[in-house]
């Protein structure tokens, strides 16, 4: 099992999502999608595509056999005691302490494997760098019209 906002999809989070799937043979990716208002708690910010979109988006993924939305207003150790996973694979970017998850789990029954996944890095690596990316290209080509039409009048 695998937690994320999975907003804007790109290389990394198929990496992610491939590695995750291999931590166990024979296995089946659950990945849990954050709803909007949990986006918002931890990001600090809207996402850009909606919990649906979000949702419809990872469903479509090579790697992903289900994916269903987190639970609203819940920790996310809530949504690991229903499903109970055998393994649940951590972002490197995570902030979920691998100690208090394994610790909570054995509180809870629940015999657990918890593996804390690598950076999984190319050009464009992380959902803020996407961001970042566009921005940048929109005031570019801003900037170029200005400049065209300035040298036009």
């Amino acid at each position: 099992m695998v937690a994320g906002t999975f907003d804007i999809i790109h290389v990394g989070h198929i990496r992610f999502l491939e590695a995750a799937k291999k931590l166990a043979k024979d296995s089946e990716l659950i990945v849990v999608v954050a709803r909007n208002s949990t986006v918002r708690a931890i990001k600090g910010r809207e996402p850009i595509f909606d919990e649906k979109e979000r949702l419809e988006i990872v469903r479509a993924l090579k790697p992903v056999d289900i994916a269903l939305l987190g639970n609203e207003g819940k920790h996310i150790f809530e949504i690991i005691k229903e499903i109970r996973p055998d393994i649940v694979a951590l972002g490197y970017d995570q902030n979920v302490s691998e100690d208090e998850l394994l610790s909570w789990a054995h509180r809870n029954g629940l015999d657990l494997q918890v593996v804390r996944l690598p950076k999984f890095s190319s050009r464009i690596d992380s959902s803020s760098k996407v961001r970042e990316y566009v921005k940048r290209k929109s005031k570019d080509e801003a900037k170029k019209e200005y400049q065209h039409s300035r040298s036009s009048s």
